[in-house]
């Protein structure tokens, strides 16, 4: 009996200080910043042909002309040598589309108990969405000696999403130097479309793509397509100490979620986001 009153002082003490989390609660708060990859089945909405008013056929048709993409008829016409001599290229009609890895930044509020913790997030994400399409020569083809090279149409768009972040975090290892937990998020997301315009090389005039009227539904007229979706997700994030009460997360996690830009565009799909985390501690 005296021996094991020996081992449990011994042991108690050990336990509790090789905890990385010494308190039973306590607040921290923080701020995010990394990296939103988005899941590329939005990305039909920038490709000047699927969701809207003026599609890339009508743009840069030679029998009618659009005031606002003029100059680039003009340069058309002289690059290829007159009127009706070049046509869009179909095959590259609609254009594919990606969204690049987006900047986030964002907030964190959270609460720590022996076990778990739980938090809540706001994080703003900036992305954008890149693709092409090609004018070519109407009549000639390449082993022609009067042939023009295909001119590249640039279609960019930019994107912004509001997320939510409702969590919980629950121990998976939680050492003296650090600690590795698994996140679980429910995640309210607010996507709109920032901008969406058309670059032709050779011509330093960027155009605007009309949205407006789209069969966007639930736009209600505005240019700017936008709408809230949800979903949830896990990852991994490693919490490391770096001074008193302060510390530093890396983290990883994946959300199926929905992108909700209408009626007719909300579907759902997986995306990413890599962090790192500034945490302060307050007892």
């Amino acid at each position: 009996m005296r021996i094991l009153i020996i081992v449990l002082l011994y042991i108690i003490p050990f336990t509790i200080t090789s905890q990385f989390y010494v308190k039973k609660d306590h607040l921290e708060y923080g701020f995010n910043i990394g990296t939103y990859v988005a899941n590329n089945n939005t990305s039909v909405l920038y490709d000047a042909h699927s969701y809207v008013a003026t599609t890339l056929e009508s743009a840069f048709n030679p029998s009618n002309q659009n005031f606002n993409y003029s100059s680039a008829i003009n340069y058309l016409d002289a690059e290829f040598g007159g009127v009706g001599t070049w046509e869009i290229d179909n095959s590259a009609v609609p254009a594919e589309m990606s969204y690049n890895p987006g900047f986030l930044i964002g907030v964190h509020v959270g609460k720590h108990h022996p076990k778990f913790k739980y938090y809540i997030d706001y994080n703003l994400a900036d992305i954008n969405v890149n693709g092409t399409s090609q004018i070519k020569d109407r009549f000639n083809n390449p082993a022609d000696a009067n042939y023009t090279p295909p001119v590249i149409i640039s279609i960019r768009g930019r994107e912004r999403r509001n997320l939510f972040n409702l969590g919980v975090v629950l121990d998976f290892i939680n050492d003296e130097d650090f600690h590795l937990g698994i996140p679980f998020e429910f995640q309210f997301c607010q996507v709109s479309l920032i901008n969406n315009e058309i670059y032709l090389d050779g011509v330093s005039q960027s155009h605007p793509v009309n949205h407006v009227p789209a069969n966007l539904v639930n736009t209600s007229g505005n240019n700017n397509p936008n709408g809230f979706g949800f979903g949830g997700g896990s990852g991994l994030v490693l919490t490391l100490d770096m001074a008193e009460n302060i510390m530093i997360s890396f983290g990883y996690q994946g959300y199926f979620a929905q992108s909700n830009f209408s009626d007719l565009l909300k579907p759902w799909g997986l995306q990413h986001t890599a962090f790192a985390r500034m945490i302060w501690m307050k007892h």
